[in-house]
């Protein structure tokens, strides 16, 4: 079978699931010969990935330095709160490399409101892109991992919420209702600016969701929605894969 969106990467292990996420972000930093972007997804999915970044051979053969590393989504939260998306992803893989990474952005919390938050988190990404708006020959992010829940939804772009899933402007939004707290997201404009889109997918409560998707049963949920520049990757294990693991 062939996905009717994307290309489909199927792992059998847990151990091939980190491998093959950190190998996909080691051969984008590869073809980059400046500075590496990379969106970082949060969730507990992705965390074995961090963490095989952080060992050998990875934690020595990547330019660290050379990196700017941006969240897709956060939850209004302190930095420190284990609710906190770059508390998951300082603890799987920054404070384990041996040297800083050259940036680490962060959505910005003490003092502000949500909505100041995105506005400033925006401000941030743009400051770091060099330009206003997003060109086509200039893609934002050279690989960009992103999670999916089992309703679809990406990042915080949540299922119905037509504010979120229409906006073509703004990079950064806030996002005050769908979640017990309030978070801030990155939109589709700039998720979808990137040389490659890695949706990393584990679990069998993803499988019927993932399937619709790929199947393009359902192109409605904000998952099936995001049409990146370049390539686009599911990587997932077998129990989220069901049929297609075949």
């Amino acid at each position: 079978m062939t996905p009717t969106h994307g290309e489909l990467m199927v792992v059998g292990t847990a151990e091939a699931f980190a491998e093959a996420g950190a190998r996909l972000f080691a051969d984008a930093a590869a073809a980059v010969q400046g500075r590496f972007v990379a969106g970082l997804a949060g969730g507990s999915t992705p965390k074995s990935i961090y963490r095989r970044l952080a060992e050998p051979p990875y934690r020595t053969s990547l330019r660290w330095d050379a990196m700017d590393l941006v969240l897709g989504d956060e939850r209004f939260v302190a930095h420190d709160s284990p609710d906190s998306n770059l508390h998951m992803i300082r603890g799987a893989l920054i404070d384990r490399l041996d040297h800083p990474v050259g940036g680490l952005h962060a959505v910005p919390f003490e003092g502000l409101t949500v909505d100041r938050a995105a506005a400033a988190y925006e401000q941030t990404l743009k400051d770091l892109y060099g330009h206003e708006t997003l060109r086509p020959e200039q893609p934002f992010f050279d690989i960009c991992f992103l999670g999916m829940g089992d309703d679809g939804h990406t990042a915080s772009l949540l299922p119905g919420q037509s504010d979120l899933l229409d906006e073509r402007q703004r990079w950064v939004l806030p996002v005050t209702k769908g979640r017990p707290e309030s978070r801030v997201t990155l939109t589709y404009p700039v998720l979808e600016s990137a040389r490659v889109v890695v949706f990393v997918v584990s679990g069998e409560g993803k499988r019927a969701m993932l399937d619709a998707i790929l199947s393009g049963r359902d192109t409605t949920v904000p998952a099936a929605r995001l049409q990146p520049q370049g390539r686009l990757i599911w990587l997932a294990d077998r129990a989220a894969a069901g049929r297609w693991a075949s």
